[in-house]
This record gives C-alpha cells, sequence and structure tokens, in this order.
C-alpha cells in the first residue's frame, strides 16, 4: 500500500478557490480559440453578464494556471493590476534574490511581501518586532490562540519579527493571488487589534 503525500496549502487554496467558482455556477471553458476569438468571447460576456458577476472575475487570469510565476512576472502582472484597481500600491521587485514588495492601500497602506518559490507563493506582512513584546510568553500564547480564528493565515516567526503569512500554489491565477493579499491584510488589521495589549 503506498503513501499518498498530503496536498499542499496552495493546492488546497487552488480546490477552494475552483468550489466557489463552482458554486457561482461558473466554470474554466476548456476550448482552443485565438486571442483574437478570446477577445469577442469577453466583449459578448460584458454585454450579457451583470455588474456583480464582472465584481467577482476583475482581474482573473485563467491562462496562469497552468504556468508557474516567476517573481518578476508577477510584479509585472500586479503592477499591472494596480494601475487599473485600486487595493494595491507601490508594486516592485527589491533584494536577492527578488522578492516582491507592496502596499495593501485598504489597509492603510499596510507594507507586505510576496515570495515566489519553486512550488508555492508565500504572502507576507510583519505585525511586531519581538523587541516590542511585552511578555514572549503571553504573546506567543495569545498568537496560538489567535490563529485557528484567521481564516488562510498563519502567524509565524521570522528573525526578530512575528509576522502573518499565507501560501498558494506557484500555478495560482492572479485573482486568487489578489484575494489572498486582501485576507492578508484583513487578517493583519484584526490580528493587531486582537494583540495590541500585548505591544508597548
Amino acid at each position: 500500500m503506498t503513501n499518498r503525500k498530503a496536498p499542499s496549502a496552495g493546492a488546497a487554496r487552488q480546490k477552494a478557490f475552483r468550489e466557489r467558482m463552482s458554486g457561482l455556477g461558473m466554470t474554466i471553458p476548456r476550448i482552443y480559440m485565438t486571442e483574437d476569438e478570446q477577445a469577442m468571447v469577453r466583449e459578448f460576456l460584458r454585454h450579457a453578464r451583470g455588474e456583480h458577476t464582472e465584481q467577482l472575475l476583475a482581474g482573473m487570469d485563467f491562462a496562469s494556471v497552468h504556468e508557474k510565476w516567476s517573481a518578476p512576472r508577477l510584479c509585472e502582472a500586479l503592477a499591472a493590476h494596480a494601475g487599473t484597481h485600486g487595493e494595491l500600491r507601490e508594486v516592485r521587485l527589491e533584494g536577492l534574490p527578488p522578492a516582491i514588495g507592496l502596499s495593501l492601500a485598504r489597509y492603510g497602506k499596510l507594507p507586505a511581501r510576496l515570495t515566489v518559490g519553486d512550488e508555492e507563493i508565500f504572502a507576507t506582512t510583519v505585525l511586531c518586532t519581538k523587541g516590542a513584546v511585552k511578555s514572549a510568553a503571553r504573546f506567543n500564547e495569545a498568537c496560538l490562540r489567535l490563529g485557528p480564528t484567521l481564516p488562510l493565515s498563519n502567524v509565524g516567526l521570522v528573525g526578530d519579527d512575528y509576522i502573518l503569512f499565507g501560501q498558494l500554489s506557484a500555478h495560482a491565477p492572479l485573482a486568487n493571488i489578489v484575494e489572498e493579499l486582501d485576507v492578508l491584510g484583513r487578517n493583519a488589521v484584526r490580528a493587531h487589534e486582537e494583540l495590541a495589549a500585548l505591544i508597548r
């Protein structure tokens, strides 16, 4: 009997996203067509769909599902998205190996960072430094209790920084990545509220 490898967190999020879309009655069409034909289909759907459906699909990139992101290519895609949507700001490549830095406008320009690995993309934001914590024992316990209540995000310690992080497949559509960043920002605001009394 062979042991099945447990699905990664990124794969689980991919599945959850597909299930949400399926619940809305949407499927990914498996049709080969030219770029001109795709443009015609999109134009038709813009007239056939309501505003709510368009909002759900805004920024969705089905083509990228099967193509692994690199940091430069994802940075370019997010910068283009930021040019037409207001939730992302200051998208740039930074450091070596390159990571993507940006700020989340909906959450007080909260700084966030994306790192593209071989199989997964990690989205992180700093909660506070170790030196800012009044009592490490109390803070750590509070983080452990808070963790299960934060959907799609986890609390961790990297170097001297407490971080909030999420992860998804390196093949994820752009819409999933933008959604992950929005969830990260929302959870960071909540975490700051819950942990504020334990931070200097």
